[in-house]
């Protein structure tokens, strides 16, 4: 019987997969290729795996997802590979054809309905979970890997072999079908390290430190445990000296929506917060990062595999497999302090240790190489020659974040007579000749009505900005090599510097309101600054 939601074989696609149409393709691939998606968190993985395949003209790929039996966590999957622009069958579709090989990242769907051999692989780093409220091993569930006690998949891929004595003892039966072919995404994460600065850049980070939040989904994740700790890291570091960048697993976006969580980070995301989006740019973002904050899941191991200093959030999780890589980092890495992290992630930062976690990471990869084993096992199972060069995995996308203007800011000297801002929502204190700078089309009408400088794009309007915002001591606007700013009763200055003309409204303010001598060449964060009248 067809299951509901499934269209009927008239409206299915005849081709790339209906035997009966393949004279309609313009091309004649040797081999069709299924992909299963289950998740965005086993799309992400099976990205990873089909940069080895997807360029060979003897292989035609389709990609399915059982609408009619969704996984929990599997919303967004249909407009992601809506995204991809790839070719999808419908799961009834897909089971009536035979495929010469079938990919999947999760034994949770229906495989056995499924014609031609099966690989399987980990959509995490090795098999580090738990299912919720047991202790099977998520990946090598028994019950999902038998019917009728007749193993599925033609083979399961491990990271590592001592991954073997998992599986004899979750699934024997299963055991000979283990290959062992090393982490795709950690391979792929390694083969991108020479990016950095492009991830950078694409991130918007300039030469400040980059502390990335990686957090799982889950009640016992970062994320569910300290909600707020995006928060508390933009009130404690200076927003010119640190960005703040967050990533969530998929399923976080897939259980609350991207509306949701984008309304839920609003504030964060006003005040200055950097925030990954699920379909990619996890992975970059890691590698732009100069600190890593996390939890335990899959992410935090790939921070650590990548040389990343990692602090974990206190967890009470009870899903991380006993002796596990995962748990052996949690064992081997500090936790966030409750109180002065601006010190604890500066000096995490200045005091590297070199091959820290080598132990660990030697535990759940088995070495650099998964390209040419995994590659092997792709072509085995095509029963096609392997291509000549073969193919390695491409760096990783460079993210696209989403991110927000901060409309106001809040500065003023510390106590070095550096000047230091923070969003002004996050009502910073200690701060010498603290002030507001608001832009004049972009803050809200609150922080304009408190705003010492108001900030816009057009000199033009400073006459009229003056007299709107009483209150405003200072306009200002960005000029040719710095920033034109009038005083309030004390006339025109032009600032000549490279560096951000809002830096420089502020350190004329405070000049201004500390009576010091304005005109003339300044040191601001340590670099030159000439100021003039106009």
């Amino acid at each position: 019987m067809r299951e509901k939601g499934t269209p009927p074989p008239s409206f299915w696609p005849k081709v790339p997969v209906e035997p009966g149409f393949r004279s309609w393709l313009t091309n004649a691939p040797e081999r069709q290729l299924l992909v299963v998606v289950r998740t965005l968190t086993t799309l992400n993985r099976l990205q990873d795996i089909l940069t080895l395949t997807s360029a060979d003209l003897r292989i035609q790929t389709t990609f399915t997802f059982d609408e009619a039996r969704p996984g929990i966590l599997s919303a967004g999957v249909s407009d992601a590979l809506r995204a991809l622009r790839v070719a999808v069958t419908p799961w009834e579709q897909a089971a009536k054809n035979t495929f010469d090989l079938i990919l999947a990242a999760s034994e949770n769907d229906a495989l056995h309905e499924l014609n031609g051999p099966i690989l399987l692989v980990p959509h995490g780093i090795g098999y580090q979970k738990y299912y919720p409220g047991g202790r099977v091993t998520s990946g090598m569930d028994p019950d999902r890997l038998l019917h009728h006690d007749r193993v599925i998949p033609a083979a399961i891929a491990l990271s590592h072999s001592v991954q073997r004595e998992q599986l004899k003892a979750a699934c024997p039966e299963a055991l000979d079908r283990a290959v062992v072919v090393g982490d795709p995404c950690h391979d792929r994460m390694m083969a991108s390290r020479h990016r950095v600065s492009a991830y950078r850049a694409a991130l918007g980070s300039g030469n400040r430190k980059v502390v990335a939040i990686a957090s799982t989904w889950g009640r016992h994740s970062l994320y569910a445990r300290h909600p707020h700790l995006p928060h508390r890291l933009l009130t404690e570091l200076p927003l010119d000296e640190y960005q703040i960048v967050l990533t969530l697993h998929p399923g976080v976006w897939a259980a609350h929506s991207p509306w949701q969580l984008e309304s839920w980070l609003r504030p964060e995301l006003a005040a200055g917060l950097t925030l990954v989006p699920p379909d990619h740019g996890w992975q970059a973002a890691l590698l732009a990062a100069d600190c890593v904050l996390s939890d335990q899941g899959s992410a935090a191991l790939y921070a650590a595999a990548a040389g990343k200093p990692v602090l974990l959030a206190p967890s009470a999780a009870t899903t991380t497999v006993d002796d596990s890589p995962l748990a052996m980092l949690t064992r081997a890495t500090a936790e966030v302090a409750d109180t002065g992290l601006r010190e604890q992630i500066d000096t995490t930062i200045a005091n590297p240790v070199p091959d820290r976690y080598r132990p660990v990471i030697d535990q759940a990869v088995e070495d650099a190489a998964s390209g040419p084993r995994l590659g092997d096992v792709l072509y085995d199972l095509l029963d096609l020659k392997r291509p000549d060069p073969r193919p390695g995995f491409p760096p990783v996308p460079a993210p696209a974040p989403v991110t927000h203007p901060v409309a106001a800011l809040a500065a003023g000297w510390d106590e070095t007579g550096k000047v230091v801002r923070f969003p002004a929502s996050t009502r910073p204190e200690g701060l010498r000749h603290r002030h507001v700078l608001a832009h004049a089309d972009q803050a809200t009408l609150r922080e304009l009505d408190g705003a010492a400088i108001v900030f816009t794009e057009d000199p033009g309007r400073f006459d009229e900005l003056l007299a709107h915002w009483p209150l405003a001591r200072l306009v200002a606007a960005p000029a040719p090599g710095g920033c034109l700013a009038r005083a309030r009763d004390r006339g025109d200055f032009l600032l000549s510097a490279e560096t951000d003309p809002t830096l420089l409204a502020s350190h004329l303010h405070l000049l201004l309101v500390s009576h010091a001598d304005v005109e003339g060449t300044h040191a601001v964060n340590g670099q030159p600054v000439t100021v003039s009248r106009c």
